[in-house]
């Protein structure tokens, strides 16, 4: 069975395990027999390799599968499972080396690799580009219509200053009486001439 992590060739292999999962939700409804399930799409697919690798060569292809797993990205994956052959990237999860007394150059490993989903592309305009734009004109009318109406009741307020006298007569009487003699005090000539004429 062919198997190579970014072009490591990981050819004494002892088993190959491959795990994939549903992700669901369940939520309980009243009165329904059982749980409605809703479909949260699935995890990445893991896979777990076992093996040994020997000879001279044995530390140079471990050293280059840790120098992946020390970088976090994603890596070139070719395997046969199950007769279907497949090719994606991974990223190196997990790795775990054992090397015995008396086997020089010979390590058992087990190596976890996930496999890698690449992020979704960013929008093609920026945040607000959605947004209507008659929305800031229809708020600054708003915000003009408001400070209107402050001027409009600041106006009232002057007007209601002088309204407190407005219901005793008498405050307001001696100013009517000087308005009215300064008015009458120059139609007593006229009333002369006119009683001349007659």
């Amino acid at each position: 069975m062919a198997l190579e992590i970014a072009g490591v060739a990981m050819d004494k292999l002892v088993s190959i395990e491959a795990s994939e999962a549903a992700r669901f939700v369940r939520h309980a409804v009243p009165g329904l027999a059982g749980e409605l399930a809703q479909d949260l799409g699935r995890p990445s697919v893991r896979i777990r390799v076992r093996g040994v690798f020997y000879g001279g060569d044995a530390g140079d292809r471990l050293k280059q599968l840790r120098d992946h797993l020390l970088a976090r990205q994603p890596v070139d994956f070719l395997c046969e499972l199950t007769g279907d052959g497949y090719f994606s990237q991974v990223l190196v999860d997990q790795l775990d080396v054992a090397e015995r007394a008396g086997y020089p150059d010979e390590y058992d490993y087990e190596c976890v690799v996930t496999e890698y989903v690449p992020p979704p592309p960013p929008p093609a305009g920026g945040l607000l580009d959605g947004l209507d734009a008659g929305i800031l004109d229809e708020a600054t009318a708003l915000m003009d219509d408001v400070q209107n109406a402050l001027a409009q009741v600041a106006g009232l307020t002057s007007l209601l200053a002088g309204a407190s006298d407005f219901a005793n007569p008498t405050t307001r009487l001696p100013a009517m009486l000087d308005g009215f003699t300064g008015i009458a005090g120059g139609s007593a000539a006229s009333l002369g001439g006119i009683g001349d004429l007659l």
